[in-house]
């Protein structure tokens, strides 16, 4: 099973997204330099289509890109949910914030918390403004810790 600290919780960007930055801006450079080319030598037709497929291949990866932004927008909300429900963890339970740990990293109902060396389940009311740990113990005790 897997836990994740509150550090890992607040640092949930990626190397994937600036991936998608670097083929974005890559994809609009060559769109701005195949247009160039293609006005200063306009009777060669092989830049006007390079800077078709350009713009074509930048509108693609734009919509995706929005599609991924939605994605980690709420997943960004889900986890920062996650952040302050563990700081109040702490607080409540007079421990340091890097002593609780969480087995996901958005706030639902069954997620197992770890404070020091007690595990417990989190049931969360329906509009999630109460909770309830229930004492649990794990069938395997072998944990892994991402913080």
């Amino acid at each position: 099973m897997t836990f994740y600290g509150i550090e890992y919780l607040q640092v949930q960007s990626g190397i994937n997204d600036y991936l998608k930055y670097i083929v974005i801006f890559s994809a609009l450079s060559l769109l701005i330099i195949f247009f160039i080319l293609y006005m200063h030598h306009r009777l060669q037709t092989k830049y006007r289509d390079l800077t078709i497929i350009v713009f074509l291949f930048l509108i693609f990866i734009s919509g995706v890109q929005y599609e991924d932004y939605s994605n980690s927008q709420n997943l960004h909300s889900a986890s920062s949910q996650m952040v302050s429900f563990v700081k109040q963890l702490a607080k409540e339970n007079n421990v340091n914030e890097n002593d609780v740990f969480s087995s996901s990293i958005q706030l639902t109902d069954g997620v197992v918390v770890k404070i020091k060396d007690n595990y417990y389940v989190v049931n969360l009311s329906p509009d999630q403004n109460t909770y309830r740990l229930v004492s649990v113990g794990l069938i395997n005790p072998k944990i892994t810790i991402k913080k």
